[in-house]
């Protein structure tokens, strides 16, 4: 699939699965974000929406160390939710799954990993209260959440580090939905400002895994097609927020 993705990650992704899995496709474009909106969109100075986005870790980021990443979310009209998300690379599926998790593949260039999440909604006062500082951030995690961010990363995490959990934040993630292309039933660009000011913009699209191939192939024509310039490499947002981490930590 070119620059895109390997063909092989893309065949296995293809193959028989589990039909409740989704992907996404992701790439980071080179800023500025107001001319890329343009150029995606077709229209000047278009609407983004803006929610925010706080990583709830130990001060040390124990559990991205462990392959975990707890993410509490301010959605639209003051909604909360609260995702517990572990990573594993390539397409094997782990042997347990909690019950109700959403599956995915993120699909970057030169790289394939899945990724596993379970989501609650989270009451408003109480996520307040949390990035507030004035109540733990542990007591927001459901029983099945404190499980699997203990037990579902790369490494067990001790159910006393829970503990330890405190908020980092916000990122502030504006978005706007990317103009109609063939072969894709929607794109969208989002850009992430971190607290330090960092900036990633990311372009993404979605699909199930038996249109894996066809939608790479109409995600390269839309980068392709579009006046936007693709950054030299893929950096996740995880290994910035322990940049972030570090660099609070230093001061």
């Amino acid at each position: 699939m070119g620059s895109f993705a390997a063909a092989e990650a893309l065949a296995q992704l293809d193959g028989p699965g589990d039909d409740t899995a989704s992907v996404e496709m992701k790439s980071l474009l080179v800023p500025p974000a107001g001319a890329a909106a343009e150029a995606l969109t077709g229209r000047p100075s278009p609407t983004w929406s803006v929610r925010e986005s706080y990583l709830v870790d130990t001060p040390s980021l124990d559990l991205i160390r462990a392959g975990v990443e707890i993410r509490l979310r301010r959605r639209a009209r003051g909604r909360f939710d609260l995702c517990v998300s572990t990573r594993h690379g390539g397409t094997g599926r782990p042997p347990a799954i909690p019950r109700g998790a959403r599956v995915e593949y993120d699909v970057v260039p030169g790289g394939v990993w899945q990724d596993i999440e379970v989501r609650r909604e989270i009451d408003r006062a109480a996520a307040a209260a949390v990035i507030a500082g004035s109540a733990e951030s542990r007591q927001l995690l459901s029983p099945a959440q404190k499980t699997w961010a203990c037990g579902g990363g790369s490494e067990t995490v001790d159910d006393d580090l829970l503990k330890e959990l405190l908020v980092h934040g916000p990122l502030v993630v504006r978005r706007v939905k990317v103009a109609a292309a063939e072969g894709l039933s929607r794109a969208d660009l989002e850009h992430f400002r971190f607290p330090s000011g960092r900036e990633l913009l990311e372009l993404s699209t979605r699909c199930c895994p038996p249109e894996v191939v066809a939608t790479a192939a109409a995600f390269e024509r839309l980068i392709a097609e579009r006046d936007v310039t693709c950054a030299g490499e893929y950096v996740q947002k995880t290994s910035v927020w322990a940049d972030e981490v570090g660099y609070h930590a230093g001061r």
